[in-house]
């Protein structure tokens, strides 16, 4: 079998945060029977166990919300405990935690030094930026989120930044780069904020425009080329680059297939992504239906070959073999039905035109020689 990852919303869609640009709240309506969503012991146990029983090499956990730091330390305390009772000789096991950070404290940063746990922290850039969308009762949340940023510094936990690219940020490429690099963060990713409203009135007027994105992938590029001696690592350039030397892209929005990761919700339930946990891309329960069989089974893999369903202006693109079509979300409108074409198409092509150049004599610096012969232990 593939060896894929797991996606767990423990606290289902539940956050102490209302941000404004939110696409996970919607899911609350799948669980009305309770107002809080919490993942059981039991359910966690099965989860941990059904995955680490695959035997994969390596066993990626990517622990995400709503908000997961709603559930407690000690339930992540337990989370390595089951790891290490159900892991056995051999198995590497991998934690990655996406968070807001208000609930982290010492604690958590010992915790997740110990259990070498990867941390994502969800901060947009300066104060006024950041809090335009990002609400705690109505009040911002920087200045928190801030604190919790050196504290994960001071205790050496490896955390990078996710940053959402809104309209209010779009024009703001350079100075983004710059503040982020004097704040020391050097492991960033850029997210583009798309919401299309329903009856096709358009995207929700926080998104991202197409040409606005276009231009803040472009000029982001041009100041991280300019500085590129400081090591800043942006996550979109590095899967270009890694596609450029010959390996695979590090994430699924230019993979081209969706077959890399399931999620699991709270209650079991398992879904083919995040931005698809609907009752009609349900795939089951992990209580009725085992990981293995889900993953392999015909919804799930009807949903995987939507990605290379693609329009026609697509087939001839010099840029088809970067982006594959770009993730299936920008591609429905806001009913769920499929459009002409990604609705970052434009963008994208703007970006791989301005930068490839330059990347491609990066690639050559960093690819290493040819071997000579077959190397041993090498796929061929």
């Amino acid at each position: 079998m593939i060896p894929f990852q797991l996606l767990i919303k423990p606290a289902g869609p539940d956050c102490n945060l209302r941000c404004t640009y939110c696409f996970y709240r919607r899911v609350g309506k799948l669980f009305p029977a309770k107002p809080v969503h919490r993942m059981n012991r039991e359910m966690l146990e099965e989860v941990i166990r059904q995955y680490l029983g695959l035997r994969f090499p390596v066993s990626c956990f990517s622990w995400q919300g709503g908000e997961p730091t709603l559930c407690g330390l000690a339930f992540f305390e337990e989370v390595v405990k089951l790891q290490m009772k159900h892991g056995r000789g051999g198995q590497a096991v991998s934690n990655a935690f996406q968070t807001n950070g208000l609930l982290l404290d010492k604690d958590w940063c010992l915790f997740f030094n110990r259990y070498k746990f990867l941390v994502g922290l969800s901060l947009d850039g300066p104060q006024a930026l950041h809090d335009h969308h990002r609400l705690r009762d109505g009040t911002g949340s920087w200045e928190r989120v801030m604190r919790v940023a050196r504290l994960l510094s001071d205790y050496e936990v490896e955390f990078n930044i996710l940053a959402m690219v809104t309209r209010k940020s779009e024009n703001r490429a350079r100075e983004l780069f710059y503040w982020f690099a004097e704040q020391g963060f050097r492991y960033l990713q850029f997210i583009p904020c798309l919401e299309r409203l329903p009856g096709g009135r358009g995207i929700a007027p926080f998104s991202v425009s197409v040409g606005g994105y276009g231009d803040f992938l472009c000029g982001l590029f041009d100041v991280w080329w300019e500085n590129r001696s400081q090591g800043v690592s942006i996550r979109l350039f590095d899967t270009v680059l890694e596609h450029l030397v010959g390996g695979h892209p590090m994430f699924c929005v230019f993979a081209p297939d969706c077959q890399g990761y399931l999620v699991v919700e709270h209650d079991g339930t398992v879904y083919p992504c995040d931005f698809f946990v609907r009752d009609d891309t349900c795939l089951g329960n992990i209580v009725d239906t085992p990981l293995p069989t889900l993953f392999q089974a015909p919804a799930y893999k009807q949903f995987c070959r939507k990605k290379k369903q693609l329009p026609h202006e697509c087939q001839g693109c010099r840029w088809l073999s970067f982006c594959w079509g770009g993730c299936q979300k920008d591609r429905i409108d806001g009913e769920g039905r499929p459009v002409a074409s990604n609705f970052f198409c434009r963008a994208y092509q703007q970006f791989f035109s301005h930068s490839m150049p330059r990347l491609l004599t990066l690639a050559k610096e960093i690819k290493p020689p040819a071997a000579s012969g077959p190397v041993e232990g090498c796929e061929q």
